[in-house]
């Protein structure tokens, strides 16, 4: 069954994440004229402000498009996300910190890359609780956010610095191959980490 080009703006809207994506990129991805993305692109927004069914609303900042949800379900999103006392992270959230702990800075993309899979929900939630930051802009284009980890992060885990990490073994990298061993010792590092912090 063939997408519409409408389906294949949407699905762009969604893997930009926070970092959001331009009528030309979007034209570039689908193949179609600039008037033509912005029409869509209208036709979207105006979609989502119809449907009383639909929480999602569309934002533009500097030409550039995003996903965000309606005004009214504000407090309901934001006592979500903005949990600030991490209690027991996830496996994705593990591995996203892992991840970033060891290739800072990197950025959404680069992070997706690795894992496989779009990150920016857990990005923008470990940035509410405090464990991540952002560090700077990465000059190539779409001028994407780069991440790093706080120093609460680091005293989350039990760390007093990035070199308290378990090292790479030599000549490898961290990729989609690697994340699950990798994610073990991690693990293994930091419950230790913490033992010691707990004992000091």
């Amino acid at each position: 069954m063939a997408v519409s080009n409408l389906a294949k703006i949407e699905a762009l809207l969604y893997a930009s994440g926070d970092e959001g994506i331009d009528l030309r990129q979007i034209a570039l991805r689908t193949g179609l004229e600039l008037s033509a993305c912005r029409q869509l692109v209208e036709k979207i927004a105006q979609n989502f402000n119809k449907n009383k069914d639909c929480g999602l609303k569309l934002l533009v900042a500097n030409d550039v498009y995003r996903l965000g949800t309606k005004n009214e379900l504000a407090e309901l999103v934001r006592d979500y996300v903005n949990d600030a006392k991490p209690r027991v992270l996830s496996q994705a959230a593990l591995e996203t910190v892992a991840i970033v702990m060891y290739n800072q800075p990197i950025t959404r993309i680069e992070v997706d890359d690795i894992r496989g899979v779009n990150s920016s929900a857990i990005l923008h939630r470990l940035l509410n609780q405090g464990l991540l930051k952002i560090t700077g802009i990465k000059q190539e284009v779409g001028n994407p956010k780069q991440y790093g980890v706080t120093n609460f992060c680091l005293d989350y885990f039990g760390l007093k610095t990035l070199n308290d990490l378990p090292a790479l073994p030599k000549d490898e990298v961290l990729d989609d191959n690697t994340s699950d061993s990798l994610l073990t010792r991690f693990n293994e590092q930091i419950d230790q980490g913490k033992q010691e912090t707990k004992n000091e």
